[in-house]
Parts: C-alpha cells; structure tokens; sequence
C-alpha cells in the first residue's frame, strides 16, 4: 500500500460525526441516549463480556422478585420469549449466530446493558446529538429536554434513582429493575470535543421542531410505538442532513467559502413558516414512488432520482478529502507558529476553507509536496498502479495539493464511496418499515414512501404550537389539512416530490409521459392516506377532501379519539 495512515484519514467532525457504516437504528438511539443522560459525552462504562438471554431472563424469573413481575417465575419459557423478542437488541437474530447487543432502547438507561462490540452507533448518535443541541431558537433544547422527559420517565429528575410516582409500563419496570442491578455511571471526559454546528443548520431546526411536535402525543401513543416513531423521524432526519451536506460541501470548497444564505446567522430556513426552507439554494429534492411498485412509471421516475442523488457522492468525498488535508495543514502552520488556534481549540469548516485560497499557496505547496514525496519515496512512480502514474506527473499542470487529492481518490475513492452509500441505504432504512429508498434483489434504487414514513410524517404534519393565553396542558394542538396543501407541506419541509418533479436535482420539465406518472403516483398516494387511517373521502367537494388526526387536541384540552374537528 503506498498510502500512510496520515494521509488515508478521511473523516472531519465538522463535515460530519458518522464513520459511514452500516448503522441500526436501536444502537443509534442507544447512544444518543448515554450522550443524552451525559449532556454529549460517553460512558465511561464499557462492557465487553458477552451478554446472554438467560441471563436477563434469570432476572425476571427469580423468585426474590416475584412481587415486581408477578407470574413470570411461573412461565419460564413464556418470560425467556417475551425478554429476547421484546426487551433486547439482538445481532443475527434468528440465526445460529445470534448474540445480544443490548436492550432495546425503550428507556433512557438501557445503555448500561449495551454490548460495546455489538452495539457500536458508528457516530450517528453524536450526529444527532449535535443536531439538536445546535439548533436556533427554543426548539433545540426544549427537543432535547422533551426527549429526556420521555425516555428517563420513571427516575427522580436529579439523579439516576428510581421513583414511582406515576403507573409505568412493564418495559420500564423491567429497565428500572435491571438498573438498580448496576453501579453509576459517569461521563468520559475528552479534552477539547469539537461541537460546532452542523453544516446545514436549517436540516437541525427542522429536526429540532419535529422531535417537539411528535413528542406532544406521547402520552396519547403506546411507548412502544412512539420510540418507533422516533427511530425513523431521527433516522430520516440524518438522512436529509447527509443529501445536503453532500450537496453543499463541494460548492463550498469550489468556492474556498461557504454560500452566504449558509451559516448559524445566515441561513433563511424558518421551522415553523409554510415553506420553512424558502431562500435555501441547497433544498434536496426527492421524487419518491409512493405505490412501491418496480417497473412502473413513477418507479422509473424515482430511480432517476436517486441514481441523481448517488452521483453526488465522489464529489462530497473529494470535498471532505480537501478539509480534513486542510486541517492537517492548518495544525502543521500552527505547529510552526505560523498560525494562531481559535480558543474553542479547533478550526470549523468555514475557518478551514480559507487555508485553500492564494493568500496560503506557497506554504500549501511545500507541505504537500512533502506528501507526495513520501509517497514516491516508499514506492517509486514506475510502481504505482497504472491509472496513479499520471497523476504524479507534474507535466499534467495540478498544483501540488490537487495532485494529493486526486491521488487520495484513485486509491480510496472507491473504498469511500461504498460505505457513503452504506451509510444513506441504512439511515433511508432501505428496504425496512419506515423507509424512503428500496432496492429489489440486483435491481436499482429507488426513492420510496413508506406507510410507516408516511405516518410519522402526518402526525407531525397535522400538530401547530399553541397561541399564547391556551389553557390547554398540551403544547401543541390539531388541525386538518387538504390532501393538496400536505403534498406541499412534503415538498416544502423535506424535499419529497409526489405530484411535481424536483427541478434541479435531475429533472427538468415534465413531458406527456412523465404527467401521466405523476398522476398515477398522485391517485396511489391518496390510497395509501385512506389504508393508513387519516383520509376520507366525504364527497366530491374539493374542500371536504382532508386529512383528520386520529386525536383532536384544541387549544383547550383533548377531544376523546374518534371525533373529528371540522375545517374553518
């Protein structure tokens, strides 16, 4: 390998926090919750023994503790059953295999009982975290502590003791159990932690504003359900933040800046407005094939989409290439004096970006002309594999940096690129319930809306904040909406494209053929309203067509389940 370590890092925490793997949402929200209960920062609690059914099914069954879990010392197989398929995260599940990851992440402590080699979140917690905790206005913060009100219910609101004031569900009781089995936990401290905010702060408002609307049913759902709902509200989340990221990071870096609607003071996306991404010049555009039917029309469409979208890839590893080498120059000026650290101990982004413009040439050329000679120095260039030669040949007019770069990407360009796309597959949950990309077997991927998708969508969709004066205990109450106007609501807010072609990312205008598909995508998406339970037709009146909530919340209390408000 004619590569050195230093020069095959990749990853920069101001791009982005994920390792790009294959990520499981249950270990991601695992470790969002110990970097929750620890305000960022990891356990220092490692468990590296292997953990076993048996072992937390003994914990049920035993008969000292038959007073907190009646009956289950009883029915040993039935409680064995209920732990493995209902309390634990498993790897291989169902296979010979098979081992136990940890428990399921229904409760805020279950980190404590996670396997550290079979429950690794690959960054995708901290991605996260940072999300919510940068984001502008309230919501961030009120996120994050609606979140922690959720999760950590059952514990006394200073510390990690129990306290049963309120009726709790069997999983809890069961989490609560098991913590009172273990010692405390504490924070692994780490020496300068970078945390700056996301590239695309507008994705994190978005995220932020959507975690507090769902969060406002959560004691109308079943706890279960409302954890899947947030599995896939964050995992969708993570998603659109990466499709824009991989959008807008290859202009910055063309630019040697970032696009000036961009930034924590700059960037025009509002939460709450109607279209709460208008001004944005990187809105991602998905057109998704909602009858998830392969070879139709529409599925056509929707392969285009994303085949658009996965074009986008070698440019965003060329671009993260260029600030994590920018860095490693910025460190190596630093190092000689030649340049002064910010006191949060880190260079962002934006701060690395201007390291690639003339002001810095000279010195830029000589330290990756040092580079390029090592390389050249562990194997000659006569050595170099036939498609590398060219590019260390200084007649091809490339600067000494664009030299290194490109040499980085013919060696690892397609290493990255797999795991990019990896990455997207697992966070789009493809081809799982919930998903937004499908790909049937040795076929092509395709942008999908799933029922479960779909569901966590209009739940947010139909919930507004209450005006000031409510009496309401709830923060946020019900509306209806016209089929029409949440169809723009998904255009709007996440970029997916039912009824219209996402202009600029793919398409252009749409033709006879492709109106057809569009109208056929249109009628299979009011079919799968009507399947989900949230729309009915009431008659052929435009204006009766809504979409209703499964509960009416008014500014003043909660209408049983069933009723339905009218549309003023």
């Amino acid at each position: 390998m004619a590569l050195r370590r230093r020069d095959t890092e990749f990853k920069h925490l101001g791009v982005s926090y994920l390792d790009f793997k294959r990520v499981q949402m249950d270990r991601v929200l695992t470790g969002f919750l110990m970097r929750l209960n620890h305000r960022g920062l990891t356990s220092r609690m490692v468990r590296r023994n292997n953990l076993s059914v048996a072992e937390f099914t003994s914990e049920f069954t035993d008969a000292r503790h038959a007073d907190s879990f009646q009956g289950f010392a009883d029915h040993p197989d039935m409680a064995r059953r209920w732990v493995e398929t209902q309390l634990l995260d498993m790897v291989n599940r169902g296979k010979p295999t098979q081992a136990v990851a940890g428990l399921r992440p229904l409760h805020g402590l279950t980190y404590k009982f996670r396997d550290y080699y079979h429950s690794r979140p690959y960054g995708a917690d901290a991605q996260l975290y940072e999300m919510l905790r940068h984001a502008r206005g309230p919501y961030g913060t009120l996120a994050l502590e609606e979140i922690r009100k959720f999760f950590f219910t059952g514990l006394d609101a200073t510390s990690a003791v129990s306290a049963h004031k309120a009726p709790i569900d069997v999983e809890t009781q069961a989490v609560l159990h098991l913590n009172s089995q273990v010692r405390a936990d504490s924070p692994h401290n780490v020496k300068g932690w970078y945390s700056a905010a996301p590239l695309c702060i507008g994705q994190a408002d978005l995220l932020a504003d959507d975690v507090v609307r769902l969060l406002a049913l959560k004691d109308l759902l079943p706890r279960i359900t409302m954890v899947e709902y947030l599995k896939i509200l964050f995992a969708f989340h993570l998603a659109l933040g990466q499709l824009k990221t991989m959008k807008l990071l290859p202009q910055a870096v063309a630019r040697s800046s970032t696009d000036p609607a961009c930034g924590h003071d700059r960037c025009p996306a509002a939460a709450d407005a109607a279209d709460p991404l208008a001004g944005c010049p990187f809105r991602a555009g998905l057109f998704v094939d909602v009858a998830g039917v392969p070879g139709s029309a529409a599925a056509a469409l929707a392969e285009r989409s994303a085949e658009h979208w996965l074009r986008r890839i070698p440019g965003f590893v060329r671009a993260a290439y260029t600030v994590r080498k920018l860095d490693e120059f910025a460190e190596h000026l630093v190092g000689q004096g030649k340049e002064i650290r910010s006191a949060r101990g880190y260079f962002t982004v934006p701060e690395l970006l201007r390291f690639g413009t003339g002001n810095y040439t000279r010195l830029r050329d000589e330290f990756f002309s040092a580079r390029l000679t090592s390389i050249t120095d562990d194997i000659p260039v006569s050595e170099q594999p036939e498609e590398v030669r060219p590019l260390l040949d200084e007649a091809m007019g490339l600067d000494p940096f664009e030299r290194y770069l490109e040499l980085l990407m013919a060696y690892r360009g397609r290493y990255h690129h797999k795991y990019v796309v990896d990455t997207i597959d697992a966070l789009l949950l493809k081809n799982r319930p919930g998903a937004a990309i499908a790909q049937p077997h040795q076929g092509r991927r395709r942008f999908i809306l799933d029922s479960a998708l779909l569901e966590v969508l209009v739940q947010v969709a139909l919930l507004r904040v209450n005006p000031r004066g409510g009496s309401s205990p709830y923060t946020h109450h019900t509306v209806s909406l016209r089929l029409d106007e949440f169809l723009a609501l998904l255009r709007n807010r996440y970029g997916l494209h039912v009824d219209r072609l996402p202009a600029g990312d793919g398409f252009g205008p749409a033709g006879l053929e492709e109106e057809a598909a569009l109208r056929a995508n249109t009628e299979a998406f009011t079919t799968r309203m009507r399947e989900i339970g949230f729309y009915d037709d009431l008659s052929d009146a435009y204006l009766t067509q809504v979409i209703t909530p499964r509960f009416t919340i008014t500014e003043h209390g909660l209408v049983t389940a069933g009723e339905r408000q009218t549309r003023t």
